[in-house]
């Protein structure tokens, strides 16, 4: 099954992390950060020839993780939701490049 993602953020400071990193993404836009979001459903399209349900997920709140510091736990709950999913304890290499690039090797 597939999902799609809606195309508009959070509106407003409270709910949208991203509002204050605006700078630091115009001035770097191509170092990779990491984010935490929130979201739910906001619908659901039917194909009417093969009976397939697609969600559109919409983001209600995003959180930019920016302390190095937090980096370590990040990589602890990223191993544990991944190792659920796949049923596999190691992460990709790639996952692990990114996370390095964001928080500095571990």
């Amino acid at each position: 099954m597939a999902a799609k993602m809606a195309g508009a953020l959070p509106k407003g400071e409270r709910v949208n992390g991203l509002v204050h990193i605006a700078g630091d993404l115009v001035s770097d836009p191509w170092d990779i950060r990491v984010a935490v979001i929130f979201f739910d459903v906001q619908k659901v399209t039917k194909d009417m020839d093969s009976g397939e349900q697609v969600p559109t997920i919409r983001v209600r709140r995003i959180e930019v993780i920016d302390e190095p510091s937090d980096g370590n736990r990040l990589r602890q709950v990223l191993r544990r939701a991944w190792e659920r999913r796949t049923g596999e304890d190691v992460l990709p290499i790639e996952l692990e490049d990114e996370l390095n690039s964001a928080f500095g090797p571990e």
